[in-house]
Order: C-alpha cells, then sequence, then structure tokens
C-alpha cells in the first residue's frame, strides 16, 4: 500500500507523538529525505520533528554520524549494522529527542565501482525509543520489497517506518492518538 494513498497514516503518526509529548530526529539514506518531509508536510510537525540528516553517501555516514568506517567495510553502508549506528549517531547529535530512526537500504544493482551486499529492494530501519525499558530501546527491522521503481521503495519504506514507529510506542503502553 502507498503511504500517500493511506492519508490517515502520517496524521495517527503526528496525533500519537504530540499526544504521548514525544519527538523524533531521522537519519535517512534509503529513504532520501521522505521519511521527515512526511511528517513535515503536516501542520503541527515542529512539535515532534527536532530535525533530520540525509547521509546517502558512506562518506556523510561516517564523518556526520561518527559511524566507524569498519562497519561499513565488513557490512556494507546498506546494512542492518550500518544503520543501528546511524542511529547510535543520531543519539549523540540529538541526546534530547525521544524517538530515534535510521534507514538504509539498495535501491538498484551493485557496479564495479559500488558493488552492493544484498538485494535491491532490501531496506533496514533501526529505532531507538528512549523512555522503553532498557531491553527495549533498540528495534531493528530488516525487510525487501522486492525490485520495485526506486520511489515506491521510498514509500513503502516510510509507510512502514510510521507504522513501526507507533507500534514501538504501543507495546511500551503509550497511548496512540
Amino acid at each position: 500500500m502507498n503511504y500517500m494513498n493511506n492519508n490517515n497514516l502520517p496524521q495517527k503518526f503526528l496525533n500519537t507523538l504530540k499526544y504521548n509529548k514525544l519527538t523524533i530526529v531521522c537519519a535517512e539514506s534509503r529513504t532520501a529525505g521522505l521519511l521527515s518531509s512526511t511528517i513535515a508536510s503536516l501542520p503541527g510537525a515542529s512539535s515532534i520533528l527536532m530535525g533530520s540528516i540525509v547521509t546517502y553517501s558512506s562518506e556523510l555516514k561516517c564523518s556526520i554520524l561518527k559511524i566507524d568506517p569498519r562497519v561499513i567495510d565488513k557490512h556494507s553502508a546498506e546494512s542492518t549494522e550500518t544503520t543501528v549506528e546511524m542511529v547510535y549517531g543520531l543519539i549523540k547529535l540529538y541526546p534530547s529527542s525521544d524517538l530515534y530512526v535510521a534507514v538504509t537500504g539498495i535501491a538498484s544493482p551493485g557496479t564495479p565501482e559500488y558493488p552492493i551486499k544484498g538485494e535491491v529492494g532490501d531496506v533496514f530501519i533501526a529505532i531507538y525509543y528512549k523512555k522503553a525499558k532498557p531491553e527495549l530501546r533498540l528495534c531493528k527491522f530488516k525487510m525487501n520489497l522486492g525490485n520495485l521503481d526506486r520511489n515506491i521503495i521510498r514509500e513503502e519504506a516510510v509507510q512502514t517506518i510510521l507504522e513501526k514507529v507507533l507500534e514501538v510506542i504501543n507495546s511500551n503502553n503509550l497511548k496512540e492518538s
């Protein structure tokens, strides 16, 4: 389902975070800013969205989010391990937020200059929720959306992230609005 055809999901997301007085910050690679743009498109977004960083290149992942280049060398820039490191980098940059989301993934087949480890359509999501019990703070998800158009994968990833954040909030006994 295309998130743009599910207009209630972004609004439900915004309402839930506002109701629970939560803030969010994002590090986006695969979605290239679409997640934060989706949130920011709603009136009242400034009460929940602290900011977002698009770190499409490995260089920016390392320089801005302070990811150890060895993690990328070992696992690739599009991996669960890198996505988790991105979320921890966000925590250091924005320590006052409540929710941190990072997303990476594979948009197209590799090239000789940029070989990939994985399949087109792989999406990796990490969500860190500071107010959760320590053992529940970090949630990791991997999915494959198939060899679809790049923008469809971006849209589907955004929808999934919004849903997963709501699940994380709900599983920690907060209220969905």
